[in-house]
């Protein structure tokens, strides 16, 4: 960290919580205005300090500052509480300049802040930033496509870890500034009750909103809404008949009844889509032997999508009874009409020798038909197949190739296995910054190994600081999905200490026993 940039970055809040209490930092907007003044040199940093407290960080030291001062709580876990907070926002060495320049103008004694001398306009938080950074700059200030976009990498889990909650909150703020995107994606969002209770009111609300911007999918949900009514909003056929005719489009489209309708007329694509509702139980009762039915109907009118997904419940055995050979049959009709996932499933099949003969050959060419069709999943199988030599020949370059075009595509293993050829130099020149990044994006996807790898990132300081209590809490989200190394690594991590991570035997002894580890082989 920049011993100058830290020095004069505490000053200022101290500056600051000294004028006007410390209560401020629970108030971001008084805050930032004040500190903008008290530190002028320090003015690009400015919007760093509006994501922490607009994170809620400057709650988390005032509830804990009592505390931290007399010695009843340590000052190191609570900065690391905070760091992880506004890590979802900015790099990690700015949230920790963040979290520590709070803690020493409160005057708490945490742990050594390694610094270096190098001068403050030469450093790097001056300059780079993250996506997810800059997409929080542009949406704080007002530009609805940043607030969209930040919502979809929440919603999708692109970059940060997925938190509807989160998703919905930068939706909010576009939709109400009149953004169409946004408002649809809101209203979706209260019709499916995620990362909120289901509310079909305040979906029919945003629908409309969208709606009348012209958006056709809004229209046909606000007119299912009143059509069908649920939680928080009674049917109204008058309303319906009424967007029916303003919108120019039928009540019944769009609505389970429609689709019964259309399906029953032989409309392969209506079929396919009642068959995947019935399946899955979105806007109608799940129903497995419906589902089976529709699908079937579509797939006999050569219906590729409904092919592949109806061949999905034959190998898997939902619906119906499992019967690979039949999946491998239908996954191979659906690939010689073009669907790009029955490609890689019939690839599956070969690889493995399931519903047919083993033939990493076959394998091989169908996955190499679905990468170059850009399916994102094959495009990371086909590169496990240069890495491993399964029907073709060895060649570590090409699976690197390919393992970056899937990682590109947010195919959380492509981006794994992309940072572990990064990291290790295999197929292409090391590069332990970019593969940290490619396991940070795993992981946010929930990626075990990716997880992991970024546990041992901070341990051993590949592509970062060292840094032992980031490493610990990657190592429990391993942990916690079964990885034993990773456990037996997170036990070790509090049980020994290192940068940033006092020893812990309390903590050491519960991890172990919670993952049933010998401790005192650890």
């Amino acid at each position: 960290m920049d011993g100058k940039l830290f020095a004069e970055t505490t000053d200022a809040v101290r500056q600051v919580t000294e004028r006007f209490g410390v209560n401020i930092l629970t108030d971001h907007k008084r805050f930032c205005s004040a500190f903008s003044d008290f530190a002028p040199r320090l003015s690009k940093e400015n919007k760093a300090f509006f994501v922490t407290l607009s994170e809620d960080i400057g709650e988390i030291f005032i509830n804990e500052n009592h505390a931290v001062t007399n010695g009843s709580k340590n000052a190191e876990e609570v900065i690391q509480r905070a760091m992880t907070e506004i890590c979802e926002y900015l790099n990690e060495e700015k949230a920790e300049l963040i979290a520590r320049s709070i803690a020493a103008a409160l005057g708490w004694q945490a742990g050594e802040v390694l610094t270096d001398a190098s001068d403050y306009q030469s450093s790097s938080f001056v300059g780079g930033s993250t996506l997810i950074e800059d997409l929080f700059r542009r949406a704080q200030s007002g530009d609805n496509d940043a607030c969209f976009n930040l919502g979809e990498c929440f919603f999708y889990g692109r970059g940060v870890s997925q938190d509807y909650a989160k998703a919905i909150h930068w939706y909010i703020q576009s939709s109400d500034r009149g953004d169409c995107s946004s408002q649809k994606k809101l209203a979706d969002c209260y019709y499916l009750g995620q990362g909120t209770d289901r509310n079909l009111a305040k979906a029919a609300f945003r629908y409309e909103q969208a709606a009348e911007q012209g958006d056709y999918d809004s229209q046909k949900a606000l007119i299912r809404c009143y059509t069908i009514g649920g939680n928080g909003l009674m049917p109204d056929r008058k309303r319906a008949e009424y967007y029916s005719k303003r919108y120019g489009i039928a009540a019944e489209d769009g609505t389970s009844g429609g689709l019964m309708k259309n399906a029953q007329n032989g409309d392969p694509e209506a079929q396919f889509t009642l068959g995947n509702m019935y399946l899955r139980g979105t806007g109608i009762e799940q129903d497995y032997e419906k589902a089976i039915y529709w699908l079937k109907q579509a797939a006999q009118k050569g219906h590729a999508a409904a092919q592949h997904n109806i061949a999905c419940c034959y190998f898997s055995g939902m619906g119906v009874p499992e019967d690979k050979i039949t999946a491998a049959n239908m996954f191979r009709e659906a690939a010689e009409k073009g669907d790009l996932d029955a490609m890689n499933n019939l690839a599956g099949c070969f690889l493995y020798g399931s519903g047919t003969a083993k033939d990493q050959q076959k394998a091989a060419e169908y996955y190499r038909r679905a990468a170059e069709g850009g399916l994102p999943r094959a495009q990371y199988n086909y590169g496990e197949c240069f890495y491993n030599g399964w029907g073709v020949s060895k060649d570590t370059a090409e699976a690197v190739k390919w393992y970056k075009e899937s990682a590109n595509q947010n195919d959380p293993n492509g981006q794994y296995s992309y940072g572990w050829c990064l990291c290790n130099g295999v197929g292409t020149a090391k590069d332990p910054v970019t593969a940290k990044v490619m396991f940070e994006l795993a992981a946010g996807q929930r990626h075990t190994a990716a997880q992991k790898a970024l546990g041992y990132c901070y341990t051993n300081g590949w592509g970062t600081a060292k840094n032992y209590a980031v490493a610990a809490d990657y190592f429990g989200k391993a942990a916690a999905s079964g990885d034993k190394e990773a456990a037996e690594v997170q036990v070790a991590c509090y049980k020994y200490g290192g940068e940033y991570l006092a020893a812990n035997e309390a903590k050491a002894r519960y991890y172990a026993d919670q993952y049933g580890l010998d401790y005192d082989n650890i």
